[in-house]
C-alpha cells in the first residue's frame, strides 16, 4: 500500500527529516533564518567529479552540471528557481590548504567538515559518493584525488575522473517554502522564543543576564532608552547574512560581537 504524502512548508520540519521537493528527495540538515540546508537523502546517480581529473570543484564539470543541467531537471520537476539560496562552500583540502579557495553555487556538494559536523543525521547512501573537498592541491604534488564517502559512511578519496562514484547534491532551500512528506519520515520542529534569542545576545554582550523579558512592552518608553527588542533582531539578521555567506555558527556570532562593539551599536560606554 502506497503512503499518503502529506503537505507542509519547509520551515516546520526538524532537522533530520525527510521531504520531496524538485522530484527529489532530501534531508534537513539545519534550519537558518530563512532558509534550510538539505542534502539528497541518498545518491541520485553517478558522474565523474572531473571529466579532466583535477580536484578544484570550482573549476569542475560536476559543478557545471550540478548548476546547469541538475538544476533546471528540480525546476522542471516543480521546484521554483527563487527557492534556492546560494551556498558558500569552503575548498580547503583535506590538509588543510587554502588554494581553491571558497566557491559560491546554488547546488554543490558537501565539505569533509560539514559532513562531520552534520554526520548524525545523514543517512548512508546505496553508493559511494563525492564530497567537494579536494584531499590536497597541486602544490603539494597531487591535483587528482577528492575526498568521497563509501557505503559504511566511512571518509575515503578517489581520483577526479571516476564515473563510477555517487552525486548526492547540496543545497540551502527558502523556508517558506511548500514541501512534500511522508509523515513516518519527518518530525516537527519546536521553535526556540525569541525572547530566549534576546537573552542570548543580551548575556553575550552585556556579560550577564538581562534584567527582565524584552518581550514586555512598555507603555512609554524613554525616549533614551535603547530598544533592545529592535537592537536583538537588527544582530541576529547581521548572524544570519554571516552564516549565509559561508562562515560557521561559532564564526557568525563572534563576527557579528565584534561589528557591534567596533560600531558601539549599543550605544554608551562599551564593555
Amino acid at each position: 500500500m502506497e503512503t499518503a504524502m502529506k503537505t507542509g512548508t519547509l520551515s516546520t520540519l526538524e532537522a533530520g527529516s525527510r521531504f520531496t521537493y524538485g522530484g527529489v528527495k532530501w534531508v534537513v540538515l539545519e534550519h537558518r533564518p530563512n532558509a534550510a540546508l538539505c542534502l539528497a537523502a541518498d545518491v541520485l546517480e553517478e558522474r565523474a567529479f572531473d571529466e579532466d581529473n583535477k580536484n578544484d570543484f570550482a573549476a569542475s564539470s560536476l559543478r557545471a552540471y550540478l548548476n546547469e543541467e541538475f538544476l533546471s531537471a528540480l525546476i522542471e520537476g516543480g521546484a521554483d528557481k527563487e527557492a534556492f539560496r546560494p551556498i558558500a562552500l569552503d575548498l580547503t583540502s583535506d590538509d588543510g590548504l587554502t588554494d581553491y579557495g571558497k566557491e559560491t553555487v546554488t547546488i554543490g556538494l558537501i565539505t569533509c567538515d560539514m559532513y562531520r559536523h552534520y554526520r548524525k543525521l545523514i543517512p548512508d547512501a546505496s553508493d559511494w559518493w563525492w564530497t567537494c573537498t579536494p584531499w590536497t592541491t597541486e602544490r603539494n604534488g597531487n591535483s587528482r584525488n577528492v575526498r568521497s564517502v563509501n557505503t559504511s559512511g566511512a571518509l575515503d578519496n578517489s581520483r577526479a575522473y571516476h564515473g563510477s562514484w555517487g552525486v548526492r547534491p547540496l543545497c540551502y532551500l527558502k523556508s517558506d517554502i511548500s514541501v512534500s512528506y511522508d509523515e513516518a519520515e519527518v518530525k516537527q520542529r519546536v521553535k526556540a522564543p525569541f525572547s530566549e534569542i534576546m537573552d542570548a545576545l543580551y548575556k553575550n554582550f552585556f556579560g550577564e543576564a538581562p534584567p527582565a523579558p524584552y518581550a514586555q512592552e512598555k507603555e512609554e518608553p524613554d525616549e533614551d532608552e535603547c530598544d533592545f527588542g529592535q537592537l536583538a533582531h537588527t544582530l541576529f539578521n547581521m548572524y544570519s547574512e554571516f552564516q549565509t555567506a559561508g562562515f560557521n555558527e561559532t564564526q557568525a556570532w563572534e563576527l557579528m560581537f565584534h561589528f557591534a562593539r567596533t560600531i558601539n551599536f549599543f550605544g554608551g560606554d562599551d564593555k
